[in-house]
């Protein structure tokens, strides 16, 4: 997990260092501050979309948590999720607060966590990015085998005809448990309303993240990127994201996003700017938010800090 996070690092200073520094502080020391605001009220209502999510799977997942230890919890995860592993940290709040299973909680992680790129990516086959031809085709060819490999590697592990030198492994019969109880929570909200209307929810979250990436890059006077533009290189992030496997998108997203905007005749420092300010801003409010619940629900918060 360590090496990780260095490999973010990394690559944000890598990015940075691809830029010309004295244009990118241009952009960074003049910004719009109408437009930057605009991200940030977008930026918020993703947040409050993503919590409307996460407290509708868990009331159909049948799990019996209180408002205020769900909001608690998805705020401290918010904001953790950027660590590797840490979208995973909102499911241990929620247990050490309202003792909920995280084994069964953690398929509404599971299915924020996938939903978002899945949805990015089969509207980045809509939109597609100018000048790559072969993304199209790669993502009409990909998105389906990767739905295929997963049902194959759920038979895999649902067989009874697997060898018992590997079932009998701890790490496998560990990994089988926790895919079973998945499956058996799957199973409360694998109906067509609830699936609909979390991919509807998750429709609406790259929107606004991805609206907020034009907005963010109008107030670093780059004018000459659409709305279309935009969200194609804000899907195209997510995708790289999601298959570069360092259990974080931080540094891999910026990467995806400036290899885009460069394709779409954005200047390197101008994409560098525009990755790297919106990050920022979306960190700098999911600090807030998380400090906002942390007073808000102080006895909470104290009860997990004891626990710690």
């Amino acid at each position: 997990m360590a090496s990780s996070a260095i490999i973010s690092l990394a690559i944000i200073v890598g990015l940075l260092g691809f830029a010309d520094l004295a244009k990118l502080a241009n952009l960074l020391t003049e910004p719009r501050p109408i437009y930057l605001g605009a991200a940030a009220i977008l930026i918020i209502g993703y947040n409050g979309t993503q919590l409307v999510q996460w407290l509708y799977l868990l009331d159909h997942l049948g799990l019996a948590a209180p408002r205020r230890d769900a909001i608690l919890a998805f705020s401290a995860g918010n904001l953790t999720r950027y660590l590797p592993g840490g979208s995973y940290f909102q499911n241990y709040l929620l247990y050490e607060t309202s003792h909920i299973d995280p084994a069964f909680s953690s398929v509404a992680t599971t299915l924020m966590v996938l939903m978002e790129p899945a949805v990015a990516l089969i509207f980045l086959v809509v939109v597609g990015v100018d000048g790559w031809v072969w993304l199209r085709w790669l993502l009409g060819i990909g998105l389906p085998l990767a739905w295929l490999f997963a049902a194959g590697l759920y038979l895999f592990i649902e067989s009874p005809l697997l060898p018992r030198w590997l079932t009998g492994h701890r790490l496998f019969a560990a990994f089988a448990d926790q895919v079973i109880h998945f499956r058996e929570a799957l199973g409360w909200i694998a109906r067509p309303r609830i699936l609909v209307t979390t991919v509807a929810l998750s429709a609406v979250l790259v929107l606004l993240e991805g609206l907020a990436l034009y907005m963010v890059a109008r107030g670093l006077h780059v004018d000459g990127l659409s709305i279309a533009a935009a969200l194609a290189a804000y899907y195209f992030s997510i995708g790289v994201a999601l298959v570069v496997p360092i259990f974080t998108n931080l540094g891999t997203l910026e990467a995806g996003g400036v290899a885009a905007l460069i394709t779409l005749g954005v200047s390197r420092a101008g994409a560098v700017a525009i990755m790297v300010l919106d990050r920022a801003i979306i960190i700098a409010l999911a600090i807030v938010l998380a400090v906002i619940a942390g007073l808000a629900f102080r006895d909470l918060l104290g009860r997990v800090m004891r626990a710690l």
